[in-house]
């Protein structure tokens, strides 16, 4: 599996090096990252994302429910990993993700977040 990218989308934009971004942790075996929030909700706000292209989280997690979870356990697994470089983790984190009009941006993602 190789990104499948829209010219649009700043997400795979970043995973293709094709736009500016932050990468935290990538993984080629699996094919998921986690890359920094331009626009944070909190002193750490990192999005875990898939490297396949979506319309939506929601659209993503109706087709692709395995993968979902897959994404959410490898972003909760990569964070307790991360959290020895990051001390704003030192007292925990939260994962969520919105389905519906509140997302912002067409690509699946998971925000991680400092709490």
């Amino acid at each position: 599996m190789t990104v499948q990218s829209t010219s649009s989308c700043p997400f795979c934009g970043i995973l293709t090096g094709v736009e500016p971004g932050t990468i935290i942790a990538r993984n080629d075996e699996k094919q998921f990252a986690i890359i920094k929030s331009i626009h944070p909700e909190s002193v750490v706000h990192w999005l875990a994302v898939p490297f396949e292209h979506q319309e939506s989280t929601e659209v993503y997690e109706g087709e692709n429910s395995a993968r979902f979870i897959e994404l959410f356990e490898w972003a909760v697994k990569e964070t307790k990993q991360l959290m020895v470089n990051e001390p704003h983790l030192e007292k925990g984190f939260t994962l969520k993700t919105h389905f519906g009009s509140f997302e912002t941006v067409p690509h699946p993602k998971i925000h991680i977040l400092a709490v």
